[in-house]
């Protein structure tokens, strides 16, 4: 995303910025009048911003956060040049996983992610493979760093673990998954930093390193050169459940 006017990069990040403020209000804080709602067809331009986050504010404190981001995200799309569409979504999915962690929906973190990733890897390619071999295939393309590679394929892991058994009974213990979950956002953050040149800040985010580190260290997760992941069996003993032992 080099070829942006800084006009149009005031109003990227100023997009951004009101998606993250969506995200992070409290509706139950929020004092506006019902006078400030935005009605049901209507398409208001306010240049205002304390006007805009009180219409926005407004609207959340109605019916939710969906209709803020559609609306916000709709705008963000007009500035975008084609290519770079799927920045809007990075965006979206960054601020959507914090607001799960922040509520401890783990495993609703993971599915998400994972599934975000099929998606993202397999347009950025022009592909349609299942979640490991893109992942593959795009740190074999140079989509994915020798870091992100690993994170990716960590928490496909742990997906698979919370998706194939159920939540309360997965073969790796709960902490693994949490971090896996918290691996998300330092993902995406760092992926849309080498897609776009953007670098979101979201909260309670990891360096690429420290995550890393844990599940290397002190998970004890074995990289496989020749496979292009970790092997599942590497973990360390402490780290698996006694559903995962039998």
């Amino acid at each position: 995303m080099d070829n942006y006017s800084a006009e149009e990069w005031f109003r990227i990040y100023g997009y951004v910025d009101k998606l993250r403020w969506v995200y992070e209000t409290d509706p139950d804080e929020l004092d506006i009048s019902e006078d400030y709602r935005i009605n049901r067809g209507e398409h208001l331009i306010v240049y205002d911003e304390k006007e805009q986050k009180r219409r926005l504010g407004a609207e959340i404190k109605k019916r939710g956060r969906r209709n803020p981001v559609s609306l916000i995200s709709s705008s963000l799309i007009q500035v975008l040049h084609e290519e770079d569409k799927n920045f809007t979504f990075f965006a979206i999915e960054l601020y959507e996983i914090d607001l799960l962690l922040s509520q401890n929906h783990v495993t609703s973190v993971l599915t998400r992610t994972g599934s975000f990733l099929e998606h993202a890897l397999n347009d950025r390619l022009g592909t349609d493979k299942k979640l490991s071999p893109v992942i593959r295939k795009a740190h074999q393309r140079n989509k994915l760093s020798d870091e992100e590679v690993r994170l990716c394929q960590f928490i496909r892991h742990c997906r698979n673990d919370a998706s194939h058994n159920f939540s309360y009974f997965t073969e790796w213990s709960y902490i693994v998954h949490d971090h896996a979950a918290v691996c998300s956002k330092t993902l995406l953050s760092s992926i849309s930093n080498s897609w776009y040149g953007v670098d979101f800040q979201v909260n309670n985010r990891l360096s690429v390193d420290n995550c890393i580190r844990i599940i290397e260290s002190e998970f004890g997760f074995e990289w496989s050169d020749e496979n292009v992941t970790y092997e599942k069996d590497s973990i360390k003993n402490k780290y698996i459940t006694k559903r995962g032992r039998e």
